[in-house]
């Protein structure tokens, strides 16, 4: 039987009853409190999407292309025309059918303004059903980019749990137990402690022969905590077989590697994927990072190669493109302009030199350059408390701009995120970019406007407060020029490049893994490199739709 004597963090775990040989155990994505199995919260149980409820498209970035799934085809069909066509047989795990109906349901969420698909559904003329086909219609030219992207992403609910959701309601209404179509079915929480999931006898993928049936009959997912040293000293789980997959930055995996205590994507550097970009953020409205050319001396004065070849990632991460734009990616990046127009990664004459043709100078001889106005320059730089891969890229931030004559300063605390959302902040690293379809997505982060300066805040975008609306009219445009016209988005992106590399808004630092270390005394075949399983090894939010429930359907009892 699986019994779990401590957690990620230490933390005193229940006993349970699940045999282990026959349970998969993950952690690594849960940092808090479970939120219930509401799918559009931000704390939403692991494996409600995924596991149980699932999408009418899957992506698999590592091929750049779609995955028909609850959808036999879902595409435009017209100027102005989407059409989903359901495949048959599909039932969720109370018996009823999958419908056109259910899927017009799921979409019509959108008319609640908390819904973060509700512009899109703004645009929405029209949605007809006729047995498992589902036509939506539109007012005027689609969002191309963005309703692709909800048709992957957008988890279909079962009606019957949903039918009294309200605006109020609609981010934090949770069903008790949740109705997918996915391979498992909730089997026990615990808030505090982790989430359960069970195999259900029949599952449609598998009996339409679309995807193996999965082996493990349980699926557990631990609560995480807060890792401030070495996740191998907190999480020692993963060692001592008591955790199949650790989904936390583990430092120090290259030795467990060598030694054959741990798998990962690849065998050696960079040992995982890449998922996203991290970015040194600027609050451009302050000075002097409202100057294009300081920002540019900054980003040419930080060490990235130092990050990532040892700091604390010791070749687990690599240095970033200058446009900060992801491997998968390569395709749009015009390296003629990356060539003319980059910053010199690294290079602190570079740095210096712009500094004093943009007329910042050490005007008392204390090493530190100030303002063009005479006045102290002094930027404070913040990062995550606890974050130990992000406090020693900090360390090298600071001392690499010293070498360049720019005074930065380390601020302590816990407020790291609510003063990137707020302003309330110089310097922040940041990652909430991850990989996706389309590098809309991408540029959309950079460049997103308005810029709100009440309530919450910047919550999702543009937390540097780049204000540049002749940028942002091209994003728009991207969004709306059809997938076809790979010329015209080609010509937008090349633009939003060039603005990109002359302005720099934000500095792309390295490219964060997809961290994924796993053991196989209980299960084996994980995703790798080195063999035909090319699936993304996490269960991360929204990662599950991305080839990671493949990586659990393909895995084997040792």
């Amino acid at each position: 039987m699986a019994s779990l004597a401590t957690g990620p963090a230490g933390a005193q775990r229940k006993s349970t009853s699940y045999p282990r040989a026959q349970t998969l155990i993950t952690s690594g994505t849960q940092w808090g409190n479970i939120q219930g199995f509401n799918p559009y919260s931000n704390a939403y149980a692991v494996g409600t999407v995924g596991l149980c409820n699932e999408t009418l498209l899957r992506y698999d970035p590592l091929k750049n292309k779609y995955i028909d799934w609850l959808a036999k085809s879902a595409k435009f069909t017209g100027p102005r025309m989407f059409t989903v066509e359901l495949r048959p047989g599909i039932r969720w795990s109370n018996g009823k059918k999958l419908t056109g109906q259910d899927v017009a349901f799921n979409f019509k969420l959108g008319r609640f303004v908390t819904a973060y698909w509700n512009n899109l559904y703004k645009n929405l003329k029209s949605i007809t059903v006729k047995g498992l086909s589902v036509t939506v219609q539109f007012k005027s030219t689609p969002n191309y980019v963005q309703w692709q992207n909800l048709i992957w992403n957008l988890p279909m609910v079962y009606p019957g749990q949903y039918k009294t959701i309200s605006v109020a309601t609609f981010t934090t209404f949770s069903p008790k137990s949740p109705i997918g179509t996915g391979p498992y079915q909730l089997a026990s929480i615990d808030p505090t402690s982790d989430v359960v999931w069970e195999k259900k006898a029949v599952w449609w993928a598998a009996k339409q022969k679309l995807a193996p049936s999965p082996k493990p009959r349980y699926v557990e997912d631990l609560v995480g905590g807060n890792c401030n040293v070495n996740c191998f000293t907190c999480c020692p789980n993963l060692l001592y077989a008591t955790l199949d997959l650790g989904n936390n930055y583990f430092p120090g995996i290259q030795t467990l590697v060598a030694k054959g205590q741990a798998q990962t994507y690849y065998p050696n550097a960079p040992y995982d994927l890449a998922a996203g970009t991290t970015w040194l953020t600027p609050n451009t409205p302050h000075k002097p990072l409202n100057d294009p050319r300081f920002r540019r001396a900054l980003a040419e004065a930080v060490n990235s190669y130092k990050i990532t070849g040892s700091g604390d990632y010791d070749g687990l991460t690599t240095v970033a493109n200058q446009t900060g734009l992801l491997k998968v990616w390569n395709k749009w990046i015009d390296k003629s302009l990356v060539k003319k127009y980059g910053f010199k990664i690294s290079n602190v004459s570079a740095a210096k030199a712009d500094l004093k043709a943009a007329g910042y100078k050490d005007v008392n001889g204390d090493g530190w350059v100030e303002n063009k106005d005479g006045s102290t320059l002094n930027l404070k730089i913040e990062v995550p408390s606890g974050w130990s891969d992000w406090e020693a890229a900090e360390s090298i931030i600071v001392s690499s701009a010293k070498a360049a004559g720019i005074h930065l300063t380390k601020a302590r605390g816990d407020s790291e995120q609510s003063d990137r959302n707020l302003g309330a902040f110089d310097l922040v690293i940041e990652n909430s970019t991850q990989i996706s379809d389309n590098p809309w997505t991408y540029f959309d982060y950079l460049f997103h406007l308005p810029i709100i300066a009440s309530g919450p805040g910047q919550t999702f975008a543009n937390y540097g407060r780049y204000y540049n609306p002749k940028a942002w009219a091209e994003v728009q445009k991207l969004d709306k020029t059809p997938p076809t016209d790979v010329k015209g988005r080609q010509k937008l992106i090349n633009a939003l490049e060039k603005i990109e590399l002359t302005q720099v808004p934000n500095i792309p630092l390295w490219y964060g893994g997809a961290w994924a270390a796993s053991q196989s005394k209980y299960w084996t075949n994980w995703p790798s490199s080195t063999s035909n399983r090319h699936y993304m090894p996490t269960m991360w939010r929204g990662y599950m739709q991305m080839t990671g429930i493949d990586m659990i359907t393909h895995l084997k009892p040792a």
